[in-house]
């Protein structure tokens, strides 16, 4: 019999990042009906699916794990969990189905059924799709697909959608916990909810798109969320005490690192929300409705493949600058600096190198998207080296680092030295360097046969007696006080914009309630402004300043290297999305999350004072 109405809990928005115990143990007191936690990003860049790390450590994840294992013991609560470890490679699956059954086994509690689903996918299939013509690039960005890219790759995982999930917990509905590799953010929310009888996937993957973040749509952003889910809407409701949310910050989240917030395209279709329809419930939670999912023909499904591979090996070499005679000629003090680096290792080692100075202070962080190169007062430089071995790049770096030191420059006065280091060793050895090669579009594909899995029985004796509520645990624990108050940060500055604005003129930052940049993937960048009303939200729009032109002029970029550029009614936005100028995490990085390249929207002039 299909249920009418479902309650959906998320503790945090990325797996190990730690949650508030007495919240959780609350919310598991007043009735949930799963545990759903998202492990997943490549918001962190190459480096944890080429070698294999999480992206958390597992110290963290275990104790989440141990949590969600007893949550099952107490309360028969079942929890799902997404792309284990970061990645969601079959061995972070393994090894978080053994921290739980290892929890299970030593605590003594009932024994549970953990279901194991994987996502890596044989080079030998990709292959053949590349072969047969079904593999394309995901995005504009995005280089075609090459069988070198396959041989490098470490590993390759493919982002399942809600179908894997569903096939297993309808097999073994007695399950009690499900590890799932790579996965679509909000696949184990839809599958949960298709499981529980509830049949509309829109409603299901918006849901799953807001709530695989907890409750970062909320106000201030916090961790704890609760979605109430029908079969045409849900409510969302932060659990923490002070955090509120509106119709304007929940519908803002659909912006959130995507290329364009009305069509979300993911495994076998995409989810349409320019018509959905946002409620303000009461002073803390929204409800939300007419969230459409157009699937695609069964015989066209598709998925995302994602593969990075290892491309050396890197060391670093981080300072400061401060004399200002160096920093007005740095440009060329750099290029002879490098030029003495490049004929010293022709004299007497000969290694084959790559070499990036990031200057951070005056294009360090925005790189080639920089508009202002005017001379700080202090410049702070990391150097970076990579080579076929660690030795070479530590040779290498510790001729940059000298150079640094007492390369000469003309009208020199501080002829004692130029660098200023915060280490020792200065130069520091980072090993792999990594860099994503997949990040492709496979079609035609069966959603199911993909993602096989297995099951894990964790034998416990059920004699484990609590001494305590888990929630009195958890509250002693915070020394009796409630754990949802938000440190603040206060300040007395007036204005943090220099120079201030002409007479007349504001900055788009002095109107927007959020303006940011966030990674869209590895190979995009995107924009959000968003803003406090809807007087305020038109009165912009109405200027035609916030346009593709706009962003070229911006950014020093052409119009074929703009990927979206629209207004979000709904969330009273505008987006833009850009191909990215280098590939998130790889070698010359500048800004892996891509969280710092919004400051020349900030300064965009409009033709009226702020208020």
């Amino acid at each position: 019999m299909a249920t009418k109405e479902i309650k959906i809990f998320t503790p945090i928005g990325q797996l190990g990042q730690g949650f508030s115990e007495a919240i959780f143990w609350e919310t598991l007191k007043g009735g949930v009906d799963a545990i759903i936690c998202d492990g997943g990003s490549t918001d962190s860049g190459p480096g944890r699916l080429a070698t294999g790390t999480p992206n958390v450590s597992w110290n963290r994840l275990k104790r989440d794990l141990e949590m969600f294992a007893k949550a099952a013991h107490l309360y028969r609560v079942p929890t799902l969990i997404g792309s284990m470890g970061g990645d969601g490679e079959n061995a972070h699956v393994d090894k978080a189905a053994e921290i739980i059954a290892a929890a299970v086994e030593r605590n003594k509690y009932r024994s549970l059924k953990i279901l194991k689903i994987y996502s890596e996918i044989p080079k030998d299939v990709v292959r053949e799709n590349l072969s047969a013509g079904r593999i394309s690039p995901c995005g504009p960005a995005v280089p075609a697909l090459t069988e070198a890219d396959i041989d490098q790759s470490t590993r390759i995982v493919a982002q399942m959608g809600y179908e894997p999930y569903l096939k297993a917990m309808q097999e073994q509905p007695d399950f009690d916990i499900v590890v799932g590799g790579r996965a679509y953010d909000p696949a184990p929310y839809a599958a949960f909810c298709l499981f529980k009888g509830l049949k509309n996937l829109g409603t299901a993957y918006a849901m799953g798109k807001i709530m695989e973040c907890g409750a970062q749509c909320a106000k201030p952003k916090s961790r704890e969320a609760l979605a109430v889910v029908r079969e045409n809407s849900f409510d969302m409701i932060p659990l923490d005490p002070g955090s509120v949310c509106t119709t304007v910050s929940v519908a803002s989240h659909f912006l959130y690192e995507k290329t364009r917030p009305d069509i979300l395209v993911g495994p076998g279709g995409a989810l349409h929300l320019d018509r959905t329809v946002y409620e303000q419930l009461d002073a803390r939670s929204v409800r939300v409705s007419n969230a459409v999912f157009v699937p695609e023909a069964k015989s066209q499904y598709t998925v995302k493949l994602e593969g990075a591979r290892v491309s050396g090996y890197q060391t670093i070499v981080l300072g400061a600058l401060r004399d200002p005679i160096c920093i007005a000629q740095l440009d060329a003090w750099i290029a002879f600096l490098l030029g003495l680096v490049e004929e010293r290792n022709a004299e007497d080692f000969g290694y084959a190198y790559d070499l990036k100075i990031h200057r951070y202070g005056v294009n360090g962080v925005m790189g080639a998207l920089e508009p202002d190169a005017t001379l700080p007062k202090e410049v702070f430089i990391a150097g970076q080296v990579r080579a076929a071995t660690q030795a070479i790049a530590d040779q290498v770096a510790g001729m940059v680092k000298f150079g640094f030191t007492h390369a000469p420059y003309p009208g020199q006065l501080a002829t004692a030295g130029n660098f200023a280091w915060p280490f020792t060793p200065c130069e520091i050895a980072m090993g792999h360097l990594s860099e994503f090669c997949i990040y492709h579009i496979m079609h035609g594909v069966d959603p199911v046969a993909l993602f096989g899995y297995k099951i894990l029985e964790a034998p416990g004796s059920n004699t484990y007696v609590e001494e305590e509520s888990a929630t009195a645990l958890a509250a002693k624990k915070m020394n009796g006080k409630a754990n949802g108050k938000l440190r603040k940060m206060t300040s007395n500055r007036k204005y943090w914009l220099t120079p201030e604005p002409e007479a007349g003129t504001c900055y788009l930052a002095d109107v927007a309630s959020v303006l940011r940049s966030k990674n869209a993937g590895p190979y995009e960048l995107t924009f959000d402004v968003m803003f406090p009303t809807r007087d305020v939200y038109e009165r912009v729009k109405h200027t035609g300043l916030l346009t593709t032109e706009t962003i070229c002029r911006l950014y020093s970029i052409e119009e074929k290297d703009v990927v979206a550029s629209l207004y979000f009614d709904q969330a009273l936005a505008y987006k833009a999305t850009i191909v990215r100028p280098s590939v998130s995490g790889g070698f010359a990085e500048t800004d892996t999350h891509g969280s710092q390249q919004h400051v020349p929207l900030m300064y965009l002039k409009l033709p009226f004072a702020r208020e």
